[in-house]
């Protein structure tokens, strides 16, 4: 076989293996895809057991927004399906809806759904360093900004200012509910973990305030809890970051 030959095969070979390659991420990818809006549909139909509603629409406020955040929740049930289960999280008009799971390490749930599968997704996860009972100074939740719209794909939608900048935030534990307020969204660079240190002092709260694209009328100091959402920008490769107060 002459050396020209070889070269072609082995140039037609790079190009079979290349795009089997590929042609399995986007099979893949899409797999992950509808599997994780399966598991979605199923533990909503399992554990969320009422979200009453009995106010009128010229009754809700923007303002009101945090009261009409009602839902009921089969805690029992979701440490049935994950004992790593340790709240819910929901951000009104948006897909946010989720169970919050902690792991030994913030690297396990990067890549496995609720249901602990392989998934490209990987789902909500609190930071392994923080309380679950959301008692520290600074609270932090991962997830990934995906392309179908589910995790944290709709804080870039925050960002970008599609949801004004009265934005509230309800985490519910089993024993009780929390609601936080929005005060600061922001790019940050990967290597600067400030924004998810879990204590604060004035001068990083100050800081992070002022580097938000909008401004929000709240006082924050750092005597109170707060609660820090964690994302990638898709974009760049800027950590995307949005802080909230509880009130």
């Amino acid at each position: 076989m002459s050396k020209k030959k070889i070269i072609i095969y082995v140039f037609l070979l790079v190009i079979i293996v290349t795009g089997s390659y590929f042609a399995y991420k986007i099979y893949k990818t899409l797999s992950d895809n509808k599997k994780m809006e399966q598991e979605i549909n199923n533990i909503k139909d399992v554990v969320v057991i009422d979200v009453p509603d009995d106010s009128s629409e010229d009754d809700k406020k923007e303002e009101d927004a945090p009261k009409y955040e009602k839902l009921t929740l089969d805690f029992k049930k979701l440490k049935e399906i994950n004992s790593d289960t340790v709240a819910w999280i929901k951000i009104s008009n948006t897909n946010i809806d989720y169970p919050v799971v902690q792991g030994k390490d913030n690297s396990y749930y990067l890549n496995h759904s609720f249901y602990k599968d392989n998934n490209i997704n990987g789902w909500i996860y609190l930071n392994s360093d923080n309380n679950k009972d959301f008692t520290d100074n600074n609270t932090v939740i991962f997830g990934h900004n995906t392309n179908v719209n589910t995790m944290f794909s709709d804080v870039k939608d925050i960002y970008n200012g599609l949801l004004g900048s009265n934005i509230f935030i309800n985490i519910y534990l089993e024993d009780r509910i929390m609601t936080y307020k929005v005060f600061s969204v922001y790019l940050e660079k990967p290597n600067n973990t400030v924004g998810i240190s879990k204590y604060m002092n004035q001068a990083i709260i100050d800081s992070i305030k002022n580097k938000s694209i909008f401004n929000v009328d709240i006082d924050v100091t750092s005597e109170d809890n707060i609660l820090t959402l964690s994302t990638c920008n898709n974009v760049t490769s800027d950590r995307l970051l949005l802080h909230a107060k509880m009130l």
